[in-house]
């Protein structure tokens, strides 16, 4: 064959593949969804073409269910339908203006298994289990009268202080602390960097009362019992400035609890080989103080249930649990606030499913902890309170025990959140709302859409993380809503009709986030 021929006959297959329209993809259709039809992309580079009616709003949501490293990409472009290739040479999903999907226009039509969404209003969160409106009851002697034999002997402890390797022995600091007050159920040392009376003796008996009369008999109503690792009876809090001035100064946190500590097969600097916390001794008010103890000995009882589970010990939970779990015990919103205003600012951002904050670089990231606490509190309104105590004790840890404690698959629990979310079902709630009414917030802010005939819009959104695009057709015709991803990232959306008497993107208030 000459070198012509076989030019011509290149040319000639090009020319084929450039005049043949790009394939749609098949599409998984789920007509169980109330007023909503979800859709996920099948075929790499693949397209989804959505008619939409004109005369209206709609609202895509769109999630990504990649690995939550991974950051990937899909393109928008909003074209007039009559432009678009006739149903011959591609597949077309229509929509109605209610927004469910008009049947059985796609290809391989088939059910999700989800089921119809519940209002947060027909089972409301109920994690707490006592009334935190009564006043603390009064303790007739002064904690540092009791246990005296116990006071003024002192303890070293280690923490990780830098940003080095957690498996380095030089990247602990130790902390010499003297006891300085002893409880029933507590017992507190102080750091003896600290000078005498830089934290109030009233303060750390308060510490105490609040303590043992409030925090631990609360949380081991809902998570289980505290193990006493070092079986020395007490619960031990090791005040010290060192929270102030981790990771070589740069981050501040309030306290720390570690499941190495819990361990006593983790020699120090490593662990410290009792139940205990950290606790910055810069100590906050009395009400963030309290959210700060819940969300701390909730950790503690998670670890203690994990070690001491009836089915051996059992594997640590994954960080994005841990947190939500811990987070959901806190009874006010100090410590939660500025993380759900960072989350509800962009939620395309912040991952949902994070194994390991610290090795991912977002150890304390403000909208990943706002995502995965509003995610588990959406499943414990759906499932019930007697959720959280079945995570704990679960044999299986992150979503795999997610699946099994609530008996659905992830991939739907997230879409159905992530709608709830959008549709602002999920923060219609008296006390969500009125946290996000501080920050003058309508809830998720949709990413403002610019595609059109001409330009795509190119959205980047993180693995286990979603986005809301508000799409206008308010022209005489209807639009062909083109959407084009690489399935790898497993993308799903969800196309619906905006009330018209919701307000519009362009009215909204900006949040203000505190990262």
């Amino acid at each position: 064959m000459t070198l012509l021929a076989m030019l011509l006959i290149v040319s000639g297959v090009l020319v084929l593949r450039a005049a043949r329209p790009e394939r749609a993809t098949d599409v998984v259709l789920s007509p169980n969804w109330q007023a909503h039809a979800w859709y996920q992309l099948d075929d790499r580079d693949s397209i989804a073409l959505c008619e939409l009616p004109a005369g209206t709003r709609y609202r895509l949501v769109i999630g990504c269910l990649s690995d939550s490293d991974e950051e990937c990409t899909v393109r928008l472009r909003l074209t007039p339908s009559a432009d678009q290739p006739t149903r011959t040479e591609t597949s077309m999903c229509l929509f109605s203006a209610s927004g469910a999907a008009s049947a059985p226009r796609c290809v391989h039509e088939r059910t999700g298994g989800l089921t119809p969404p519940r209002s947060p209003a027909q089972r409301a969160l109920c994690v707490a289990s006592l009334d935190h409106t009564q006043p603390l009851p009064v303790i007739s002697k002064k904690i540092s009268e009791k246990s005296e034999s116990q006071l003024g002997t002192t303890r070293d402890f280690f923490l990780h202080v830098t940003d080095g390797d957690l498996d380095d022995p030089k990247q602990y600091a130790r902390i010499t602390a003297r006891s300085v007050a002893c409880g029933q159920r507590v017992r507190v040392f102080l750091d003896q960097q600290l000078r005498d009376g830089e934290v109030p003796p009233s303060r750390i008996e308060e510490l105490v009362r609040r303590l043992e009369t409030d925090v631990l008999p609360r949380i081991e109503s809902q998570y289980g019992a505290l193990q006493d690792v070092d079986q020395d009876g007490r619960f031990t809090v090791v005040l010290t400035p060192w929270l102030s001035r981790l990771q070589g100064g740069r981050t501040s946190i309030g306290g720390m609890v570690r499941s190495s500590d819990f361990r006593l097969d983790v020699p120090p600097p490593m662990g410290n080989r009792g139940d205990m916390l950290f606790l910055n001794s810069s100590l906050p008010s009395e009400s963030a103080l309290r959210d700060l103890l819940s969300h701390e000995v909730a950790h503690a009882a998670c670890i203690s249930q994990r070690l001491t589970n009836r089915h051996g010990q059992l594997s640590e939970e994954e960080d994005w649990l841990s947190e939500a779990l811990a987070h959901l015990a806190e009874p006010g919103w100090s410590n939660l606030d500025h993380r759900l205003a960072a989350f509800l600012e962009e939620p395309s951002r912040y991952p949902l499913v994070v194994p390991d904050y610290y090795r991912a670089g977002l150890w304390r990231n403000p909208g990943c902890r706002g995502a995965t606490f509003l995610f588990t509190r959406w499943c414990v309104a759906r499932h019930g309170p007697e959720l959280v105590r079945r995570l704990v004790e679960s044999r299986t840890s992150g979503t795999l025990n997610l699946e099994r404690t609530t008996g659905q698959r992830f991939e739907d629990l997230f879409r159905e959140w992530s709608l709830s979310l959008a549709s602002g079902d999920e923060l219609a709630t008296s006390d969500l709302q009125a946290v996000l009414d501080r920050f003058g917030s309508r809830g998720i802010r949709p990413t403002p859409f610019s595609g059109d005939a001409n330009h795509e819009q190119t959205l980047r959104v993180r693995g286990t993380a979603f986005t809301v695009v508000e799409l206008p057709v308010t022209s005489s015709a209807s639009q062909t809503l083109q959407i084009v991803g690489d399935s790898a990232a497993r993308w799903q959306f969800s196309i619906g009709r905006i009330p018209d008497d919701l307000p519009s993107e362009k009215n909204a208030v900006p949040l203000v986030a505190n990262h």
